[in-house]
């Protein structure tokens, strides 16, 4: 099945899910001349799996439970019906006498399974290696052609955003930066966007935006503050009042006017032992990463503000799957607001 290999091995970026695919091939490899009629069913199973998988992807009227009780031969024609409505260049007619194969092949398992059917024993007939080799060959050829359109179309094509494009390219690093993912040389937003394009949208739009507004507000609210603080420090006195003020160095002032826009709060005077012992026992009762908890309190305390979502979530020794992101998260982020404000609190240190 060197083919058929090949070509999903060249198309795992975009189509990882059919890695699944792999273990099936290992078995017709393994069974060609050890057990012929395992490796004929097993030929069977690939090309009942990936008929499924076209259909389910390519119309939007089939599901699981719909396709499940038809026979290989239909499922079969099925699938290249919709593939050639996808494909201009594909011969529909030529793929669907490919049906006559299929035919065979799953007689064949029928009268010699070995596993499916529950076969009797003793079993008097068996398929040769010869026989097999001849069926492996005919379905490797044949599904390389299918796949060959399959993997050809262009399967995000009406999705609303585009993930190639300049504009996505922050939210990709976004994404790629919320996740501790395993797999090295694959990034996770492109996974995300091939495998779960619905996902990779709602995230875009309840999260990412979000955030970016809540940081967009934050450093309106900052520049309006340093506005109105300016305008205080550079408003002189009336002089038929008040006494003419000395000048101010420049240097001076602009000390003056960080002072007032920065809270009260020292990072190093506040935490004592006491405090940090809270921390470590806090970090290890919600399962937490100690040292960006700290960071995480300290700019609240320091800025009064909520912490953002994706700072509370890098706390976390064991980020929630995605499914879970929009609920766990925010009730983490009361838990440590209501924290950091006991940690305050003066009787905190009694």
């Amino acid at each position: 099945m060197e083919k058929v290999r090949e070509i999903i091995s060249a198309n795992l970026l975009k189509h990882s899910q059919f890695e699944e695919y792999f273990k099936i091939i290992e078995i017709i490899e393994e069974h060609t001349f050890l057990n012929p009629d395992v490796c004929i069913e097993s030929c069977k199973a690939l090309v009942e799996g990936i008929s499924k998988t076209i259909l389910i992807n390519l119309d939007n009227t089939k599901t699981t439970d719909n396709i499940d009780k038809d026979d290989l031969p239909k499922l079969f024609k099925d699938a290249m019906r919709k593939l050639s409505e996808e494909c201009e260049d594909l011969e529909g007619d030529f793929a669907a006498r490919f049906s006559a194969i299929i035919q065979v092949i799953a007689e064949i398992r029928n009268k010699r399974s070995d596993i499916s059917h529950g076969r009797m024993a003793p079993k008097f007939i068996f398929s040769s290696s010869k026989l097999a080799s001849t069926v492996v060959n005919m379905t490797d050829s044949m599904l390389e052609y299918i796949l060959e359109h399959y993997f050809s179309i262009d399967h995000y094509k009406d999705g609303i955003l585009d993930y190639n494009s300049e504009q996505m390219e922050a939210y990709n690093d976004w994404l790629d930066e919320s996740v501790d993912f395993p797999i090295k040389k694959a990034r996770y937003s492109k996974l995300l966007y091939e495998n779960d394009y619905d996902e990779y949208e709602s995230r875009y739009s309840d999260e990412y935006l979000k955030s970016k507004e809540e940081d967009e507000d934050e450093i309106e609210h900052k520049e309006a503050v340093a506005v109105i603080e300016e305008k205080e420090t550079i408003e002189t006195i009336d002089p038929a009042t008040q006494e003419q003020p000395v000048a101010i160095p420049v240097e001076e002032q602009e000390e003056k006017q960080v002072e007032k826009l920065v809270s009260d709060f020292d990072e190093e005077t506040f935490w004592s032992e006491f405090r940090n012992q809270a921390l470590q026992e806090f970090a290890e009762a919600e399962n937490l990463k100690s040292e960006e908890l700290k960071e995480v309190v300290n700019e609240y305390l320091f800025s009064e503000k909520p912490p953002l979502r994706d700072d509370v979530a890098k706390t976390m020794n064991e980020r929630p799957k995605l499914s879970e992101f929009k609920t766990i998260v925010p009730s983490l982020t009361d838990r440590i607001m209501a924290f950091a404000n006991d940690l305050k609190n003066p009787e905190a240190e009694a």
